[in-house]
Parts: structure tokens; C-alpha cells; sequence
């Protein structure tokens, strides 16, 4: 019985998930990357937030992982790319020194090994205008790790578009510098 109700609560999510990007209830929130040497504005980090109309603020943490499994992510992920694109070039005309504002966006390794990730990317910067060295792509330790040629190549075409690659929560897996490397 315990069994039957976590499925069933899986499936409500999924169907929440779905009628969240229908009607747009995921939005941004923005955490400020600084250089504390100098105390410069770097740029921002793109935060996926959920106001659920039941539930209120969802955070990442109760729903990332059942988009993941159920392949949502990459929606998600594409709507996260673009929106925090647009947004970011959008400030930029606002914020003194602003041509340098770089934006990062996390990315899942699903949208990384099964979606059309370097098209997305493409999509994003054409649509938003944001310059290509402007945009981190923040991949986790432990997608990099999996299905490693694939990722190669995908990697490489991200770079090719002049996009910068971070590894996000590096240390926090099980990782070999000489592997990563």
C-alpha cells in the first residue's frame, strides 16, 4: 500500500509538472555570482522556482528529480535557457559595466545525453541576443562522467558556439581529476 501511494503521488507530480509549463507557473530567480577581491557584479546564476497555485513556492529539491526521471527536464531546461537568456540581456543596458554580465544556467545530464542541448543553446542566444561567452552552461560532476563520448561531443559543440562550461558541485561525487581531465 505504502508502494501504490508513492506512485501515485509520482504521477501527481508529473501531471503537476505538465500543467506547470502549460501555464507558466515555473519562473527565475536570480543569485548573484560577485568577485569579492573587487566587489564587481560577475553575473547571475538562473534559479528554476516553482508557484504552485496549491502548494506555493516549490523548491528544486521536491520536483527536479521526478522532471528528470519522467524526461520533463528537458522542457524545463529549455524554457530555463531561454527565459534566463532573455532576461539577462535585457539588464544589461541597465546595470552599469553591464556588457560583461554573464548568466548561468544548470543543465541535467539528461538534457545533456538525450535533448538536442547544442540547438537549444543556439536557439536561446539567437532569440535573446546574448553573446556567446556570455552564457555557463553548468554541468554536475557526475553527468560528465556518464556516457563520456557522447558528452565529449556535445561538449565540443558547445564550445565550438563559444559558450563557457562549468562543472557544478565538483567534489561532492565520486571523481577522479586524471578521469575528468
Amino acid at each position: 500500500q505504502r508502494m501504490q501511494e508513492q506512485l501515485r503521488e509520482r504521477l501527481r507530480l508529473e501531471e503537476d509538472i505538465q500543467r506547470a509549463l502549460a501555464r507558466e507557473e515555473f519562473f527565475i530567480e536570480f543569485q548573484p555570482v560577485v568577485d569579492l577581491n573587487n566587489r564587481e557584479l560577475l553575473g547571475v546564476e538562473a534559479l528554476v522556482r516553482w508557484n504552485h497555485p496549491d502548494q506555493g513556492l516549490v523548491l528544486p529539491g521536491a520536483f527536479i528529480a521526478t522532471a528528470e526521471e519522467s524526461g520533463q527536464i528537458i522542457e524545463l531546461g529549455r524554457w530555463v535557457l531561454t527565459e534566463a537568456c532573455r532576461r539577462v540581456r535585457a539588464w544589461r543596458n541597465a546595470i552599469v559595466a553591464g556588457d560583461g554580465l554573464r548568466v548561468a544556467v544548470n543543465i541535467s545530464g539528461r538534457h545533456l545525453q538525450h535533448g538536442e542541448l547544442v540547438a537549444d543553446v543556439r536557439h536561446a542566444l539567437e532569440v535573446s541576443g546574448l553573446e556567446p561567452g556570455n552564457l555557463v552552461i553548468e554541468l554536475t560532476e557526475s553527468t560528465i562522467m556518464h556516457n563520456t563520448e557522447a558528452n565529449l561531443t556535445r561538449l565540443g559543440e558547445l564550445k565550438a558556439l563559444g559558450v563557457r562550461l562549468a562543472i557544478d558541485d565538483f567534489g561532492t561525487g565520486y571523481s577522479s581529476l586524471s578521469y575528468l581531465h
